[in-house]
């Protein structure tokens, strides 16, 4: 295979194994968010609903996320 096709191949690839990881991570929920009071009173399948919101811009990369992802994020969000 030539070396520029693979390398070009990488380039494509990379933004779509980003996007998921940077949204894998949970300080980017605190950016925007206080879970405490933000959360508060929403069940965890509410949460999901809201963070796969297709209307919102900021939530763009939850949407790579599986609900089982989300939820281990919110488990580590929200105070005990």
């Amino acid at each position: 295979m030539n070396k520029n096709f693979v390398a070009g191949l990488c380039l494509l690839a990379l933004p779509s194994a980003v996007m998921p990881a940077l949204a894998q991570d949970p300080q980017k929920c605190l950016e925007c968010h206080e879970p405490a009071e933000d959360w508060a009173g929403l069940s965890v399948e509410e949460i999901i609903t809201a963070a796969k919101a297709p209307d919102n811009k900021r939530h763009a990369p939850n949407q790579a996320l599986s609900d089982e992802q989300l939820r281990l994020i919110i488990a580590e969000l929200l105070p005990q």
